[in-house]
């Protein structure tokens, strides 16, 4: 026979800031949770900092107060990392994919702004 495994809850949650929660599991993982792994028309409440800093555990789920939403402790777990209440932060330092991509957002967007615009001008004289 099989010994199966204990459950995995959330135990604990708190939020860091506006957009991050700090969460402790039954398996003793302590994990950050970034709240833009939420998708989906039910979460849209949650960009709201008043509620989205205040969860609270329910029946070892990630719950917010005032609202009907719920999410497991493995939904939430496979989603999250490794979170080191001790760690220095560190400053961000970009990779050469940034700083390419940023380079090109720099040229693109404008060039799609000009486009729209000569395409909205075009549409104004043809009508």
């Amino acid at each position: 026979m099989s010994e199966a495994k204990p459950k995995l809850e959330i135990t604990a949650a708190r939020a860091l800031n506006p957009r991050s929660l700090r969460l402790e599991f039954s398996n003793g993982a302590v994990r950050l949770f970034d709240s833009h792994r939420l998708r989906g028309p039910a979460y849209i409440p949650l960009m709201n900092e008043e509620i989205f800093t205040k969860p609270v555990v329910r029946d070892g789920k990630l719950g917010w107060r005032d609202l009907d939403i719920t999410c497991g402790a493995k939904y939430i777990y496979d989603r999250s990392v490794p979170y080191d209440d001790n760690a220095e932060p560190r400053e961000y330092v970009p990779t050469r994919k940034d700083i390419i991509q940023e380079r090109i957002a720099i040229i693109l967007f404008p060039c799609m702004a000009i486009a729209g615009i000569i395409g909205t001008v075009y549409w104004y004289i043809s009508n």
